[in-house]
């Protein structure tokens, strides 16, 4: 498996300036619309290596990442923070299809393993992403843990440094999203209790699949229908981004300061 350096194409000596050049580099190869006029396959291997560049620079842009995944390196062993992803193996002739893969015992045990690897790299270059961009706007966080979902962002900044207050956000991916991923989303944010005072709670919901937008729209309505519980957030809104293309399906009347957040997230 390569290291971080060879993905990005570095020698481990390597300082900052040219990480983020090589990472610039390498990850304008993999964005969406260059592959978009490719085959499914293409583009979720075009997804993965782009999730592999992703969580390369994080690690070594990080001092503290950086020296422990360097002295693992040095010592032989496995890398921390580094999920095994999977190559596939090199086909003689290119112009062929390859050849059927034959089931053996613990094959599927192998390739769930292989995909569940995958779905980690990915999930941590969506939230990685996004992440960034919170933190670009309200400054430090805190993560508690938050039961169904993935990242739970609460701005440490207090909201008259800020002169607004900072939504609470909750992110959770998923294969796809409908409108009963939405509704569950909604009902397990009502309960997470992460929300004081006026701050909204944003929950964004990623996929690469989202339903047509006639379902969303009739979830939101039922949302917004809800008798609502007297110690849940004043804002709950719960937005579907659709990561193929990065576009956002929100609710209607949502506050500005959800929207000045997705459309951060969504440009």
């Amino acid at each position: 498996m390569k290291t971080h350096y060879e993905v990005l194409g570095l020698e481990p000596a390597a300082d900052t300036d040219a990480i983020k050049k090589a990472f610039r580099r390498e990850i304008a190869r993999y964005h969406p619309d260059k592959v978009i006029h490719l085959g499914a396959e293409f583009q979720e291997l075009a997804a993965t290596r782009a999730a592999e560049l992703t969580v390369a620079y994080k690690t070594l842009t990080d001092p503290v990442m950086r020296a422990e995944y360097d002295a693992s390196l040095a010592a032989g062993l496995p890398p921390p923070h580094v999920p095994q992803t999977p190559r596939p193996d090199p086909i003689e002739d290119p112009s062929q299809p390859p050849p059927p893969i034959a089931e053996t015992p613990g094959s599927k045990v192998r390739f769930a393993a292989e995909r569940a690897d995958r779905d980690v790299i990915l999930k941590r270059a969506i939230t990685g992403r996004i992440r960034g961009i919170v933190e670009a706007l309200y400054g430090k966080l805190e993560t508690p843990v938050v039961r169904g979902f993935d990242l739970a962002m609460v701005p440490m900044a207090k909201p008259r440094f800020l002169g607004v207050p900072a939504p609470r956000v909750l992110i959770r991916v998923l294969d796809s999203v409908d409108g009963a991923a939405i509704a569950a989303a909604h009902a397990a944010a009502s309960r997470a209790g992460v929300h004081t005072g006026k701050s909204p709670v944003a929950v964004l919901l990623l996929a690469r699949r989202i339903a047509p937008q006639q379902e969303i729209s009739k979830a939101f309505e039922a949302i917004a229908r809800r008798r609502q519980a007297p110690d849940a957030p004043d804002e709950l809104a719960v937005v579907a981004v659709d990561i193929a293309d990065w576009s956002c399906r929100l609710p209607p009347n949502c506050s500005a300061i959800v929207r000045k957040l997705t459309d951060q997230i969504c440009s």
